[in-house]
């Protein structure tokens, strides 16, 4: 059960300190003593003669600090972006804006793992979702490095599935479904709306789904077809 707030008890020690302290007597209509159209500020009288040698000291100082403070930040930046902005190009379009992304967010979680003020838990949690960000911006941009290497080495790390061809008498064709050799028959799921999936063999020129020579196998494969 959720805790809720009581009111105060009438003539509590508490309510009459609040009812003593709020007393705005002095703001009355008995008190007033003029009136007038015009801007919060007409009787703020500024004269800069006035002002102390130490405040003028101080303002100067902080004016300092700031441009100071902006003139690191560029230098810092130019040492940071320096090899994003040497590798964009203007025809990456999109890939060249989620590079410019990886690259604010990175700097922004180190700045964050260092330096964070907020609750750990408040932390953590911005952290991980950093990361999280920063790991879909890279296969975004680049899944699985496909654009830079050569397509026997991609076909390497992924396994060989292949489709259930059907060929027709009006001289159609159509594929269906991914399937990896296992034994004598294969291991797949179908296409379509209701897909059977499981360990396949032909049986009379049909492909039927029927009993695995080795379910541990079957069950490994499906998983992996899944993953991939």
């Amino acid at each position: 059960m959720l805790l809720q707030s009581k009111p105060l008890a009438i003539g509590s020690k508490l309510e009459k300190e609040l009812t003593e302290s709020a007393d705005h007597s002095g703001f009355s209509p008995d008190n007033v003593e003029s009136q007038y159209i015009g801007s919060f500020f007409d009787d703020f009288k500024y004269d800069s003669h006035k002002i102390s040698l130490k405040t003028r000291l101080e303002w100067a100082w902080r004016d300092l600090k700031g441009k100071y403070h902006d003139m690191r930040y560029r230098i810092r930046n130019r040492r940071v972006w320096r090899k994003t902005l040497n590798e964009i190009r203007p025809w990456e379009g999109f890939h060249g804006l989620l590079t410019v992304m990886q690259t604010h967010l990175r700097d922004y979680l180190e700045i964050e793992e260092k330096y964070s003020h907020t609750a750990e838990e408040e932390r953590n949690r911005c952290i991980a979702s950093l990361k999280e960000t920063l790991s879909l911006l890279e296969r975004m941009n680049d899944p699985d490095e496909y654009y830079h290497r050569r397509k026997e080495a991609v076909d390497d790390r992924y396994p060989k599935y292949k489709s259930l061809i059907t060929h027709y008498k009006n001289g159609g064709s159509s594929t269906s479904g991914d399937f990896v050799a296992q034994g004598g028959g294969w291991v797949g799921q179908e296409a379509g709306k209701d897909p059977r999936e499981g360990y396949f063999e032909f049986i009379n020129g049909e492909f039927e789904l029927t009993e695995s020579p080795d379910q541990t196998e079957t069950d490994r494969l499906l998983a992996e077809l899944r993953q991939y």
